[in-house]
């Protein structure tokens, strides 16, 4: 399979690609300049919003509002006011580290996971925020918090923590947001890239973004065979989502930063979003509760 350029947005960090079930639109984030962006796939029209925060995630709320993680505090954002509140904060302590990957369990917590900046080993963690806004945190000694989701019984989480080149499997008890690890679902080779974002399919599969590996890999968390691969124009894929009226495409976004000259003349659509036809639709996704 072969994923087609969306848009060029030559995002420096394009990450947290979404589908918006209330307005049909697809949404992705640039980290690094802050940037939220909104797309209607009908309309082909596209929309920008600006923070003066690095912005690394983007979920879904209720009433309209979207859930944005921005430095190391979680906001409320209103896209037609334009109203901005804060939720929380995390790691007050560690002015260098930020909120990165995240996603929302099927009771509507938001689980988002940190990072350092300057990438020092187990500065991180990932943290979940209940209903009532109480922010635990959920696994220390993290370094690169990625790729969050749930089986579809949802009594397994998927994660991962990049560096390590693996995806953990936890048990999770839905009714309490406790997890435990249970194992090593699958080991990344190095060749292959590293693994980031991920979301989950109708058949209990998982699509992993590879940062560095030039796509989209299809993993079987029961076996940790890799079944497939969608190829992408660019070298640094960061996050996938099923989003469309049907939950049957894939929406990828790449980076740009990390890449020489040569590199972005060879692979020019470096930081754009691609879409790809997908054979399978996606598990069913949760918007934030609050």
């Amino acid at each position: 399979m072969k994923a087609d350029l969306l848009v060029d947005t030559q995002c420096i960090l394009a990450e947290s690609p979404t589908w918006h079930k209330g307005q049909q639109c697809y949404m992705w984030v640039d980290i690094e300049k802050g940037h939220l962006y909104k797309f209607d796939p009908l309309k082909k029209d596209i929309q920008k919003w600006e923070f003066p925060h690095r912005l690394s995630l983007v979920v879904p709320g209720q009433n309209g509002k979207l859930v944005l993680a921005m430095d190391t505090k979680l906001a409320r954002f209103d896209p037609e006011t334009s109203d901005l509140s804060w939720l929380a904060e995390v790691e007050e302590e560690r002015p260098e580290n930020r909120f990165n990957d995240g996603s929302c369990d099927a009771k509507g917590r938001l689980w988002a996971g940190t990072m350092s900046t300057k990438f020092t080993q187990n500065a991180g963690a990932l943290y979940c925020m209940d209903l009532d806004f109480k922010v635990k945190k959920k696994i220390d000694l993290v370094t690169i918090s990625n790729g969050i989701c749930w089986s579809l019984d949802q009594k397994t989480m998927y994660y991962i923590d990049s560096p390590t080149r693996k995806i953990q499997a936890f048990d999770f008890d839905i009714e309490t947001g406790f997890i435990s690890f249970k194992q090593i679902a699958v080991s990344i080779p190095e060749e292959m890239g590293t693994p980031d974002g991920m979301c989950m399919d109708q058949n209990g599969k998982l699509w992993v973004a590879h940062y560095g590996g030039f796509g989209v890999y299809q993993w079987d968390p029961k076996t940790g065979m890799q079944l497939d691969k969608i190829d992408v124009a660019a070298p640094h894929v960061t996050s996938c989502a099923f989003v469309g009226p049907e939950n049957n495409e894939l929406l990828i976004t790449t980076a740009r930063e990390n890449l020489s000259d040569d590199m972005i003349q060879k692979y020019p659509h470096s930081g754009g979003v691609f879409l790809c036809k997908m054979p399978v639709r996606g598990a069913e996704v949760f918007e934030a509760g609050f």
